[in-house]
This record gives structure tokens, sequence and C-alpha cells, in this order.
């Protein structure tokens, strides 16, 4: 073979071999097909309102970017308690497992989706709103049966996911201060000025209410006077159903950022021992409820509060707070029959 017909087939075979490879790597082009947005694609700072409806009840919340909190819709400036929201938008973000288990729904009726268990909508940034419904869960208990709404397929989630979810309704995340009162009052001990000026004890022996000796020797408070336990009740009634207006500022972290508002340490200062029996242990465990009332606002319909311990500033109604104040300058709750 010549060496000019060798160099014409090393040619020809090159360009075959160019040719070979070029066919085999350049795959068609893929068309994907149009898949669900399944809430672990959501960014949690792209999340703007959250809205879950567990069939009996309905609760929502909105972010407020000024401050960086999120709201309940239907309560005047009641923010979200940060110890139970956090984490709260990732999940939302993604549940624990999911996968498709069908590309299109027989029976809408046969995994509870017809009537849904919940159902969580979110609203973005962009105004769009995704929605998740929540069906049966699996014969083993494990996950729930779910759609999105406005597409096809049958997706399972981790059942826990749900119920996490679902408590948000049921045992709303209400800020500490947004209280209500649970339990047996055992002691009230009132300040003014940064020093107890009256306290309030009940006595396990005879289970009455007695006015405490000051200075105060035991936890809970005694003392010789018989208080009027009828009239300390409905006033432990009345403060442990605050009327409150809403936040005013939130996570103050210096006393200095309170003094605007009069909610300092010198000013009426109210802190009540409640015990709950837990049923389980048989152990008495001890909360307080506290506050401390501050200056008038709103033209005297209402004053500036701060309690338990938070560090947000709320407003409650003035005529509300002015009886928890008769506690403090009227007359003391002496038994006189």
């Amino acid at each position: 073979m010549n060496l000019r017909l060798l160099l014409v087939l090393v040619t020809v075979l090159s360009y075959v071999a160019i040719g070979a490879v070029w066919f085999i790597t350049d795959d068609p082009p893929v068309i994907e097909e149009e898949e669900p947005p399944f809430f672990y694609t959501l960014a949690p700072e792209d999340l703007r309102n959250i809205r879950i409806n567990t069939g009996e009840n309905e609760t929502s919340w909105s972010l407020r970017e000024n401050v960086s909190r999120w709201f309940f819709d239907d309560l005047d400036d009641v923010p979200a308690d940060l110890f139970r929201w956090g984490g709260i938008t990732q999940l939302l973000g993604g549940p624990r497992t999911q996968r498709v288990l069908a590309q299109e729904i027989d029976d809408v009726t046969l995994y509870g989706l017809d009537d849904p268990s919940a159902t969580f909508a979110v609203t973005l940034r962009d105004g769009s709103v995704v929605t998740l419904l929540l069906g049966d869960l699996t014969p083993d208990g494990i996950n729930n049966y779910a759609r999105v709404e406005g597409f096809p397929q049958l997706v399972l989630v981790d059942g826990s996911w749900g119920k996490v979810l679902e408590r948000l309704v049921d045992e709303p995340p209400y800020p500490e201060w947004y209280y209500s009162l649970n339990g047996q009052p055992r002691e009230v001990i009132l300040f003014d000025n940064n020093e107890v000026i009256r306290a309030y004890g009940w006595d396990r022996e005879t289970s009455d209410w007695y006015i405490c000796d000051i200075p105060l020797l035991t936890d809970p408070c005694t003392g010789s006077q018989l208080a009027d336990g009828d009239a300390l009740t409905a006033e432990l009634e009345h403060f442990g159903n605050p009327e409150i207006i809403g936040a005013v500022e939130l996570n103050l972290v210096e006393d200095t950022l309170f003094e605007p508002y009069g909610t300092i340490v010198e000013s009426p200062y109210i802190a009540v021992r409640i015990e709950n029996r837990n049923l389980e242990t048989n152990v008495i465990e001890v909360t307080r409820l506290t506050m401390t009332i501050g200056d008038e606002t709103d033209g005297g319909a209402a004053r500036y509060a701060v309690a338990n311990e938070t560090s947000d500033v709320i407003k409650v109604n003035a005529d509300w707070a002015e009886r928890v104040l008769e506690l403090f300058y009227g007359d003391e709750l002496a038994d006189n029959g």
C-alpha cells in the first residue's frame, strides 16, 4: 500500500471516528415535564403569609418585613412567639419525606383528599400561592397522602410534618405576654418603687387566703390577717384575663429603652404564683404571671405594660389596668366579717 493511500484511509477513519463520537455523545434534548411546586422548593425567605386550616379551625400569619416578625392576622399587633415559631418557615419549606406515589389520582376519596384533614396555603413574595392538601394517613400510619392544589400527582409526606403544623392552630404560638390564668393562684405580691407594699398568700392547711406579713419570710408568704377570699378570687380572675391591645416595641434589650413607656423597675409590678399538679408525676409545678404597669397612652385609653418578664412593651386597656392598680392603692382585701 502506497503512502498516499494510507494517508487517505487514516483521514477517512478519523472523520468516521469523530462522527461516531458526535453521534454517541450528542444526546437528544430532554423535554422536562412540569412538576408540582413541592414545598421543599420554597425558600423560607420568600414566604409572606401562612394559612393553616384543620377543618375545624383556621389561623393565618403574615410577615412584617420592617420588624422581621410573623404576626397573627386575626389579632391586632400580636406576634407569634419566637421560641414556638422558630423553624416553622423552614418546616414549610420542606416535609421530612416526600415522594410521588402516582402521576394522577384515580379517586380522591380513596385518599381523603375530597375532604382534606388540613390545608396549608403559603403566599410567596411574588404574590403566588402554593397550597398543599393533606389527606388520610397511609395504612402504616407513617405518612399522609397529599397533593399540591392545581397538580394531579398523588404524593406522600411524613405524618409528623402535618401534626407539627396543625398544632399551630390547635395550640397557637402566642407570645408569653398574651397570657391567661391556667392553674391555682397561691400568692399575690405587689411591688411599688421596687418594694413590696402588699401581699396575699393561700394557706394549704386551712385553704384560706391571708394578708401576708411584710417583710415576706416564707414562700408562699403567710400572715395572721384573714383576707376576703371571694373578693381576691374575683380580682385574680380579672388579672388572669387581660385586655391586651397589642405590641408596641419588641425585643428591647436595655433597661433604658423601657423608660419612655414608664415600664421601669420602680413602676407598679404584680407577681402571681400559679400552681399546677402534674397528674403523671404528682409533682406540683410552679409558674408565675407578672406584669409591670407603665404610663398612660392613647389619650388615657390604654397603658403601656410589660408582662411575664418579656422584652416586649405592650398596650393594655386602661380601665382593665386601673382595676389591677386598685390592688396596689385601694383598700386591702381583708375579711372584716
